[in-house]
């Protein structure tokens, strides 16, 4: 029988998660048990078989690994989700803080609820990116040969 040869290289996912693992001192089967994270899924983020994730998968990766969520976003090139995720909870956050610092320092409220406004107003989202791309069929024929995407 003649040994598997991986035919891509790992992904900045695969890599970080290992190394992630590796740091935490814990084993792949304990990690999904622990942070309910499904093990198939994990194995094939690890050998780069997927590449792209749910947000939940996302979250529930970044809890587990104790990283925080923009990291995961970042190494699979999915910051525009983040700023999505980012704006949809400003005006929650900016109640909680005003109404957490009210009585106490009411000028700081209004300062951190200012500085939340402007922070989810300046957050980017790209309206015209679509989340899948449809491949022309010489572009599909280029990459079944491994002659490239032509992008």
């Amino acid at each position: 029988m003649t040994p598997r040869i991986r035919a891509t290289d790992p992904t900045p996912l695969a890599r970080f998660i290992r190394e992630r693992l590796t740091a935490l001192e814990i084993r792949q089967s304990d990690f999904c048990r622990l942070s309910m994270f499904d093990q198939g899924l994990l194995s094939k983020i690890q050998n780069s078989v997927v590449t792209s994730l749910s947000l939940e998968s996302v979250l529930k990766l970044a809890i587990g690994l104790a990283v925080p969520p923009h990291q995961i976003l970042n190494l699979l090139g999915r910051m525009d989700m983040h700023d999505l995720v980012m704006k949809s909870y400003a005006g929650e956050f900016s109640d909680l803080v005003g109404a957490s610092l009210r009585d106490d320092a009411p000028d700081a409220a209004a300062q951190a609820q200012k500085v939340i406004t402007e922070a989810a107003s300046k957050l980017s989202l790209e309206t015209g990116k679509t989340r899948r791309r449809r491949w022309q069929s010489e572009q599909f024929n280029k990459a079944a040969n491994g002659a490239g995407t032509g992008t």
